[in-house]
């Protein structure tokens, strides 16, 4: 693994804020529309969200990761799906990328940017390494697995991104018990390799820890939202 130096960890907490913004507007542009900010639909109750975090972030009171209690609705509707049930969205595509791009800036997963890839490269070749000092005891398919992996870093090497997979296509699924006793944590090495590469996650070796507010004083658990936020938009 190469050195994980500042350059690589990057910004503190103002690029995590940056991110965030960022990905609200672009997920309020995908929604479209004037829309009520209300907690009667799955999209009013997003929009009530995104935009208390975006006063917390303005006030720079807003930790990362951000405590459940401040982005509950965020975290469920990933997982739910229950913005695909709103009929006139704008840019479905749009409003996927954008939500999942928020969601990993305020769980403190971070995004993977440019200065990350030479640390993903280094977690590929150090894993086919490993492979490959007993690549005699490993059957056909194990062997297809790591010759997908070394794919994955050759393309990363010639300047180049893989290409989307469909989850069930992308190289963690594969069940192993060969190689997980052969390659020492090599289920945990190959997912997070792939979830920076199909994801786009920050390569764990270089996530930022937790990162404190700069503006201390919010309260342990959210308040109600406020009042003079129904029915309008920022």
């Amino acid at each position: 693994m190469i050195e994980i130096t500042p350059a690589i960890m990057g910004p503190g907490i103002e690029e995590e804020y940056a991110d965030a913004m960022a990905a609200i507007t672009d997920l309020r542009r995908a929604l479209g529309g004037e829309r009520r900010l209300t907690n009667d639909t799955p999209d009013g109750r997003v929009l009530l969200e995104i935009a208390w975090i975006e006063q917390e972030i303005g006030r720079r009171r807003l930790p990362i990761p951000v405590p459940h209690s401040y982005a509950g609705t965020i975290y469920y509707v990933v997982g739910s799906g229950d913005l695909a049930c709103v009929a006139d969205i704008v840019d479905p595509d749009g409003l996927d990328d954008a939500l999942g791009r928020l969601y990993l800036v305020l769980r403190g997963h971070g995004l993977l940017k440019p200065r990350h890839v030479p640390v993903l490269i280094a977690m590929i070749d150090d894993l086919c390494a490993d492979a490959d000092a007993v690549w005699d005891r490993l059957n056909s398919e194990e062997r297809e697995i790591i010759d997908d992996i070394r794919a994955q870093g050759a393309l990363l090497k010639a300047g180049g991104w893989p290409p989307y997979r469909q989850p069930q296509d992308r190289f963690f699924r594969y069940k192993t018990p060969n190689l997980d006793a052969l390659v020492d944590n090599f289920g945990n090495l190959t997912r997070s390799i792939a979830i920076s590469l199909f994801e786009r996650w920050r390569p764990y070796p270089a996530k930022k820890p937790p990162l404190a507010a700069p503006v201390p004083g919010l309260p342990a658990e959210a308040p109600p939202l406020p009042q003079a936020l129904e029915g309008k938009l920022p």
